[in-house]
């Protein structure tokens, strides 16, 4: 219950943040928004959260480097791997 209520507190406080900013809430840090929440006096404004870069294009293959489950060997290097998923 009580993470439940921490996470809404931090979430509550990306809101008016990213509306200041003008970007997606999700873009930012809920890291430096937890942070913020527990040092308000530190000086830094709620208005400045960190901002997240975006970053369209990032993502990995499934696959895991030892095979207990269902997804495959990775038998090829990560970014060969990336390069055939796009």
């Amino acid at each position: 219950m009580g993470f439940t209520l921490i996470y809404n507190l931090v979430r509550l406080l990306m809101v008016p943040s990213a509306t200041y900013q003008q970007v997606e809430v999700e873009r930012i840090s809920f890291i430096d928004a937890l942070r913020w929440l527990s040092a308000p006096d530190s000086g830094a404004p709620w208005e400045a959260l960190f901002v997240n870069p975006c970053r369209p294009y990032r993502f990995a293959p499934r696959v895991q480097k030892r095979r207990p489950k269902k997804y495959p060997f990775m038998t090829k290097p990560r970014h060969q791997l990336c390069n055939q998923l796009i």
